[in-house]
């Protein structure tokens, strides 16, 4: 009856390694899947082992009962930047998320609960001249509000019409400028980056976007380079922070650790028939 109980653990242990690198190969084929997503940030499996022990007086040694998966921790180093020249494709280079808004047509004011944050900084203009993302949410600027840019400037005093704008810039401070006609100058909007205490609290919502949670803590909006934001660099796109040969080097060693609690487990069902067909 002792030797069916142990099969019965070493089943449990065995399976929870199975579930472990399950899991292990699910983070790296995400990590993998998303090598070309702007701004993604990979994740690494984390893992905690589990013990047993008679009581919290004993004095015999705590017995390991497996592993356990807990939350995958991301990684927040910088990607390498990616020359696009275009004057709306943004990177930050150094500590900092670009703050996106609720779609547009719902209101100006963003709650907490509805601002998403993320490091990839591919924007343009919708038809109304709004800063938007590619999936149409509003990049935040001071006060937290959407950056609208005029597609017409102030009337000229040579034929009272006025000037179209033809060009648009973002220094590294977040400042921008748009140039209509000629040579008109106006500065139209200010990005502001939001900073957290604890990225890695941040939770991972998908399309390289984060939300903020209690582990987070609240963020701390400013304009690059104030405090310790990083700067922002126009002109470029931050690429994700996954290593390809890193990735495919740690799932071969995953599928090896896989294949191992297979045919530890496979001993054991071997091994059960054996004794149950006496």
């Amino acid at each position: 009856m002792a030797y069916y109980l142990l099969l019965s653990v070493m089943f449990s242990i065995i399976r929870t390694g199975l579930d472990a690198a399950n899991r292990d190969l699910a983070v790296i084929s995400n990590n993998i899947a998303n090598a070309g997503t702007n701004g993604f940030k990979k994740s690494e499996a984390q893992f905690e082992d589990l013990y047993h022990s008679q009581h919290n007086n004993s004095t015999e040694k705590a017995t390991g009962m497996g592993v356990k998966t807990i939350k995958p921790r991301q990684s927040f180093s910088q990607g390498s930047l990616q020359a696009t020249n275009g004057s709306l494709d943004l990177a930050i280079m150094g500590e900092g998320f670009f703050v996106l808004g609720q779609p547009l047509g719902r209101g100006l004011n963003t709650s907490p609960e509805e601002r998403a944050f993320t490091r990839d900084g591919s924007f343009q203009l919708d038809r109304e001249g709004n800063l938007v993302n590619t999936d149409g949410l509003p990049l935040l600027g001071i006060g937290q509000t959407p950056i609208n840019i005029p597609f017409l400037g102030a009337a000229t005093e040579e034929n009272g019409n006025p000037e179209l704008l033809t060009e648009i810039s973002v220094d590294s401070e977040g400042a921008i400028s748009a140039t209509y006609g000629l040579d008109t100058i106006k500065k139209v909007g200010q990005i502001e980056l939001a900073d957290f205490v604890n990225e890695h609290g941040l939770k991972n919502i998908g399309n390289a976007r984060f939300n903020e949670t209690p582990e987070s803590g609240v963020p701390t909006f400013g304009a690059p380079k104030e405090r310790t934001i990083g700067k922002i660099q126009a002109g470029f796109l931050e690429k994700s922070n996954t290593d390809i040969t890193d990735e495919i080097i740690l799932m071969l060693r995953t599928q090896q650790a896989f294949n191992g609690c297979g045919k530890m487990l496979q001993s054991e069902i071997d091994v059960t028939k054996k004794l149950s067909a006496r």
